[in-house]
């Protein structure tokens, strides 16, 4: 996962380079805030899965996470193509820009959205939270799709949460709530 954060580190430190040469060059206010809203989207994600350095992510990545990185990287990809599009070409014609930033958005949050991975004794929540495994009550496997099992957990504060986990983090986690 370290790859994966330093290569998305280095996409949005291009991204945020090509937004602040924008911000001098385009006349258009519409696109200066959204120029700034991305950036600052693209900031908050990428300092939260800072995560990783904490609670470093071991073991094996399932397919559906080598997947969401890759959707990344290309949803970036596509937002610096825009970028570019719009330092090349007339300012004063219409450009998707937006949809160009929600691409990423999107793909991050698909991939944000009910990962989890087990690190020591901490179940990692959606890159942003770390959950004492002793603080679950039960849990419940609704599925499994190739590499990667879909749980409800349930807390002993009465919260249930859904989460997927590959095949080494749930083995993982049926050993640790065993204890």
């Amino acid at each position: 996962m370290k790859k994966q954060y330093y290569l998305d580190l280095g996409l949005l430190i291009i991204i945020l380079g090509l937004s602040v040469y924008l911000l001098f060059q385009v006349d258009n206010p519409v696109y200066s805030i959204i120029l700034i809203g991305f950036a600052v989207i693209f900031s908050y994600i990428n300092l939260r899965f800072r995560i990783i350095f904490k609670y470093p992510y071991e073991g094996k990545l399932s397919i559906g996470n080598y997947f969401g990185c890759f959707e990344i990287v290309l949803g970036k990809l596509l937002y610096i193509i825009g970028l570019l599009n719009l330092t090349i070409a007339n300012s004063d014609k219409q450009h998707n820009l937006i949809i160009y930033g929600f691409i990423p958005i999107i793909w991050y949050l698909s991939m944000f959205h009910n990962t989890a991975y087990i690190n020591n004794h901490y179940l990692i929540y959606n890159f942003s939270r770390a959950i004492d495994i002793q603080d679950i009550d039960r849990y419940e496997m609704k599925k499994k799709t190739l590499d990667t099992h879909v749980l409800m957990v349930y807390m002993k504060n009465e919260e249930v949460l859904k989460l997927s986990l590959n095949d080494s983090n749930y083995h993982k986690l049926q050993v640790l709530t065993e204890l």
